[in-house]
C-alpha cells in the first residue's frame, strides 16, 4: 500500500472544481459518526470552504486537489492514516505478475574487496620469491654432560708362567710387589721330590741354631754381637705387637727381622771360622740344599711390573694383544664366566706360577646399557669401576661395535698408576661419565662442506667457514667442538642457513 501523493508534485493543469464537474462526488471517512464536524451525506456536495482548506492545512477525511500549489508538503499521520478506496467507476490496472523493479545494488564495494585480495596475494607472493634477508647467531660456551653404565671386563698386559709336573712351589717375592726384571720370583720343586729331604735340611738348621746358643753364652764380652743379639730381639718385639694389634705395616717389620737375623749369622759365621763343630754343621746344610736344588727351578721376573701368584683363567686369551679381536657376543659369554680357547693345548699337569702385571696402559671392555649411544672414538671420560672401592680413572674411547642388539665400548686407560687397584679384578659394574666443554650454537648455523661439518663465521674481513666436531644436536642448538679452537671461540658471529 502506497502513502498518499505529495500535493505539491500533483500536476492541476485542466483541473475543475466540483461545482462544475459532476463525476465529482464527496465520500464520507471510514467510520466517521455521522453527526461528527464536516459530515456530508452521500450524494452531497460539501461547500467550497469544506473542500478546499487553506494553504498548509491537511483534509480532515481524504485529499482533493487543490486550485494552487501547496507551500509545504503534506505528511499523513501513520496512526491516522487509513487507506483509501479508489472512487467508483475509476480504472484500476491489472495486474501483470512482474515483480517490481529493485534497485540494482552497486558494484564499487565489491570490486574495492576483490582488489584488496588481490594486493595481500601479491604481497606474500613477493616475500616468498625475493631473497630473505641474511640472519646470524653468536657462538656461546657451553658444557654437555652424560652418564652411561654397562657391564665390563678388565684387560690387563700380563702373562702367565706355568710349569708342569711340580709338586711344591716356594714364593720368594711378595704378593703384589713391583719387582725388576731378573728379581728371583719363585723356586718350584719337580714331581719326585721327597719331603724327606726338607726333614732333613730343617734337621741341621736347627742343630746349628743350638750351637750358636752355645757360641753367644760364651761371648758375653763381644758387644758387637751383643748388639746384634739386641737387634733381633728389638724386631722380634715390634713384630709381637703388630700381632697384637698395634698400628704399623706387618711385612715391612717382618722383613727387617730376618735382615737382623741373617747379619746376625753372618757375624757368627766371620767370628768362629776355626770352629770345627760349626764348620761341619754349615758343610752339611750346604750338601742337602745341593741334593734339593736337583729338583728345583728357580724363576726370575722377565720384565719390571707387579707379580702376583692368583689366576683365573683369562690371561692367555684376553690380553691387550686379543681384546679387539672379541665380538660383543663373546665379551657377553666371557662375563658370564665362559673362558674362551686360547689355542694352545694345555696339559692336565699344568700349574700355573705367577703373571707378571707389566705396568702399562689397559683396558676396559664395556656393554652398554644404553645402546642407541654413540660413542665418538678418541673423547675422554670419566670411568667409575664399582667395587668395594670405587675407583675413577679417565678413559678414552679406542673403539666401539654394535650388533647382536649389543653395544661394545672398548676404552683404553693410561692410569697405570691404578693398576694396583684392579689387580684381582676381571668383571665388574661401571659407569661411564662425559663432560665436555664445548660451545654451544644455533643448529641453524652447521654448514657442511665438502662433507665435513663447520660454521661460517662472519667477521670484519669477511665470512669464512671452519670445521667443527658436533658434539650433541638437539635441533635448536648444537654442541660442537671447534677443529682450531682460536679462531672459533665465545661471541664470534655466525652465519644462519
Amino acid at each position: 500500500m502506497q502513502p498518499p501523493q505529495d500535493p505539491n508534485s500533483v500536476d492541476y493543469s485542466g483541473f475543475q472544481p466540483p461545482e462544475t464537474d459532476p463525476q465529482w462526488v464527496q465520500r464520507p471517512l471510514p467510520n466517521q459518526p455521522v453527526n461528527s464536524p464536516g459530515y456530508q451525506a452521500p450524494g452531497q456536495v460539501p461547500p467550497p470552504a469544506q473542500i478546499y482548506p487553506e494553504a498548509g492545512q491537511v483534509p480532515p477525511a481524504y485529499f482533493y486537489p487543490p486550485q494552487q500549489p501547496m507551500n509545504e508538503p503534506v505528511t499523513p499521520t501513520p496512526d491516522t492514516w487509513q487507506p483509501v478506496q479508489p472512487p467508483q467507476g475509476a480504472y484500476i490496472p491489472p495486474n501483470t505478475g512482474l515483480p517490481r523493479a529493485r534497485k540494482r545494488a552497486g558494484r564499487g564495494g565489491y570490486i574495492l574487496l576483490i582488489l584488496i585480495v588481490l594486493g595481500f596475494a601479491g604481497f606474500a607472493i613477493f616475500r616468498m620469491t625475493a631473497p630473505g634477508k641474511v640472519s646470524y647467531g653468536y657462538v656461546r660456551s657451553g658444557s654437555m654432560s652424560a652418564r652411561y653404565t654397562g657391564d665390563a671386563l678388565i684387560v690387563r698386559s700380563e702373562t702367565v708362567y706355568a710349569e708342569d709336573s711340580v709338586s711344591q712351589i716356594d714364593f720368594v717375592a711378595e704378593e703384589g710387589d713391583t719387582v725388576k726384571r731378573g728379581s728371583i720370583v719363585a723356586t718350584i720343586y719337580k714331581a719326585g721330590f721327597n719331603t724327606k729331604e726338607w726333614t732333613t735340611l730343617q734337621n741341621y738348621r736347627n742343630q746349628i741354631k743350638e750351637y750358636h746358643k752355645v757360641l753367644i753364652a760364651g761371648a758375653s764380652s763381644d758387644t758387637q754381637l751383643l748388639a746384634r743379639m739386641t737387634s733381633v730381639r728389638a724386631r722380634a718385639l715390634e713384630v709381637q705387637q703388630l700381632v697384637h694389634g698395634a698400628q704399623g705395616n706387618f711385612s715391612r717389620q717382618e722383613a727387617l727381622l730376618a735382615q737382623a737375623m741373617q747379619d746376625q749369622q753372618i757375624y757368627m759365621k766371620q767370628k768362629y771360622p776355626d770352629d770345627q763343630k760349626l764348620g761341619r754343621l754349615y758343610d752339611d746344610e750346604n750338601g742337602q740344599l745341593q741334593r734339593i736344588s736337583t729338583w728345583t727351578k728357580q724363576y726370575a721376573a722377565a720384565a719390571d711390573g707387579l707379580v702376583s701368584f692368583y689366576t683365573d683363567g683369562f690371561e692367555k686369551a684376553l690380553n691387550m694383544l686379543t681384546y679387539a679381536d672379541y665380538s660383543p657376543a663373546e665379551v657377553r659369554a666371557m662375563y658370564l664366566g665362559q673362558i674362551p680357547s686360547a689355542g694352545e693345548a694345555v696339559s692336565r699337569n699344568t700349574v700355573d706360577i705367577y703373571r707378571m702385571v707389566r705396568q702399562e696402559p689397559w683396558t676396559v671392555l664395556m656393554l652398554c646399557n644404553e645402546r642407541d649411544w654413540t660413542p665418538v672414538d678418541g673423547r675422554a671420560y670419566k670411568l667409575l669401576i664399582e667395587s668395594f672401592d670405587n675407583i675413577e680413572v679417565e678413559a678414552t674411547v679406542d673403539s666401539f661395535t654394535r650388533s647382536g642388539g649389543e653395544l661394545l665400548v672398548r676404552l683404553m686407560v693410561n692410569n697405570t698408576a691404578a693398576l694396583q687397584n684392579v689387580l684381582y679384578m676381571r668383571s665388574c659394574q661401571v659407569q661411564l661419565g662425559e663432560s665436555v666443554n664445548t660451545l654451544l650454537v644455533p643448529s641453524r648455523a652447521i654448514y657442511i662442506q665438502n662433507g665435513r661439518k663447520g660454521v661460517v663465521m662472519a667477521t670484519e674481513g669477511g665470512e669464512y667457514w671452519t670445521g667443527v666436531e658436533v658434539v650433541n644436536d638437539d635441533g635448536n642448538a648444537a654442541y660442537v667442538i671447534p677443529d682450531n679452537a682460536g679462531v672459533l671461540y665465545d661471541g664470534v658471529m655466525v652465519r644462519l642457513f
